[in-house]
């Protein structure tokens, strides 16, 4: 830790892993309960699909912000507002009685959260640099992954005993325990020295700046499509494990727990790693894995019957590999843009949840309906992933692996 040493890095590294799994966590905790909600607030298929879809258009919209507002204001008072909101907003959640409410509440809920992962990553690269960072992203992003792989466990036990609307009055009460762990632990990372200006005119300037930063962009990019793969089956997940496998509510263990495993595995190579190996070699061998997941879930899907064990095993591979690779590329992307570290997070951010929004509103209901159909969009999206990699990884490569100084560094 370089800023300051007022909290320990085991307590940093829960705090900000905490931030990193409520987004997660709002997703993916009350996908057990898609039956149960559509049927009490009389909601169809697809206004429960939008449920999903508005809450990360939210989420994708805000990250745009949060990290330029936190450049500016600080990093502390943005997280604590957010994580107030978001928990009365979880609250009404709970309480809600018809379903376009509800898609309003979900869609505002997106906006609270997203400042939490945000702010995070950009506290990381405030406090760390080179292997460190990377280490300690690791750590928190292995919670990050692992949130979606857990959420609908303990989304289904709370289902199956109390109903879904304690899911949500389980997220308030996630939502207040970061919130005071926050405000109690975590100090201001970004000095008032260090702050940029929020005129319009220059923030306009650096996102053009860091939208143009081809580097930055694939980067991200790279993130999304990697993540996309495996968020496929997070999304399809109610369709894959009720109708294909013939589970029921609280059997969401059964898939989830191999890929929490392969999750838990992939992150602590990622820090075990750190420092031995660069960034680019790490994120290569988890790219590999990812594509040999791919290949043999293609292959079970076209060739096989349907069963656990063959549906389940490929998810659990690629997670190892997307799980090593994260953390690398995403410091990565934010060492393109030093001097805007809260805006390389956001746009990071955006790009990400942008994906999520793209594959749960639209891709998924194409393809959930086939085992096939899913494999081979897990296989399509790390693709194009792997395409863009080697894309950058050439450029890094045969550049410095920061840029210049942007323009806009007199924002202070």
């Amino acid at each position: 830790m370089t800023k300051t040493k007022t909290t320990s890095v085991l307590l940093l590294t829960i705090i900000l892993a905490s931030l990193s799994t409520i987004a997660p966590f709002s997703i993916d905790t009350y996908l057990p309960s898609f039956p149960s909600v559509a049927s009490e607030l009389n909601a169809s298929a697809l206004q429960m699909q939008q449920s999903l879809s508005l809450y990360m258009l939210g989420f994708a919209v805000m990250t745009l912000f949060s990290g330029s507002i936190s450049d500016a204001l600080g990093r502390r008072g943005i997280t604590l507002v957010a994580l107030f909101a978001y928990s009365l907003i979880s609250l009404a959640c709970a309480l809600v009685d018809d379903i376009d409410t509800f898609l309003w509440l979900r869609l505002l809920q997106g906006v609270a959260a997203s400042v939490g992962i945000v702010i995070g990553r950009a506290v990381v690269r405030d406090l760390y640099s080179g292997a460190a960072a990377q280490r300690m992203m690791s750590n928190v992003m292995l919670f990050f992954a692992m949130a979606p792989a857990i959420a609908p466990i303990v989304g289904g036990i709370l289902e199956v005993t109390v109903g879904w609307r304690y899911i949500f009055v389980f997220l308030m009460l996630l939502g207040l325990l970061v919130f005071f762990m926050v405000a109690i632990y975590l100090p201001e990372t970004l000095p008032k020295e260090e702050r940029h200006s929020m005129h319009p005119i220059k923030l306009i300037k650096n996102y053009v700046y860091a939208v143009t930063n081809i580097k930055f962009t694939v980067l991200a990019l790279v993130v999304a499509f990697n993540f996309a793969g495996f968020f496929i089956y997070i999304m399809s997940s109610p369709q894959l494990l009720f109708i294909h496998l013939g589970y029921a509510a609280d059997d969401f263990y059964i898939m989830f727990v191999p890929v929490v495993l392969g999750i838990m595995l992939g992150s602590y190579a990622s820090a075990k790693v750190s420092g031995q190996h660069s960034a680019l070699f790490i994120i290569s061998v988890g790219s590999v894995i990812m594509l040999l997941a791919s290949i043999v879930n293609i292959m079970q899907a076209s060739f096989l019957d349907v069963s656990s064990f063959g549906v389940i095993a490929p998810i659990a591979l690629y997670a190892i590999g997307m799980a090593l690779t994260m953390p690398a590329l995403t410091v990565l992307g934010i060492d393109q843009l030093p001097n805007h570290r809260g805006l390389a997070s956001s746009l990071q951010g955006f790009m990400h949840m942008g994906g999520n929004a793209l594959v749960a509103g639209i891709v998924a209901p194409l393809v959930f309906n086939s085992v096939s159909g899913l494999a081979f969009s897990m296989m399509s999206f790390h693709i194009i992933g792997l395409l863009l990699f080697i894309w950058v990884y050439r450029a890094l490569k045969q550049s410095k692996p920061l840029d210049q100084e942007s323009p806009a560094r007199d924002n202070h």
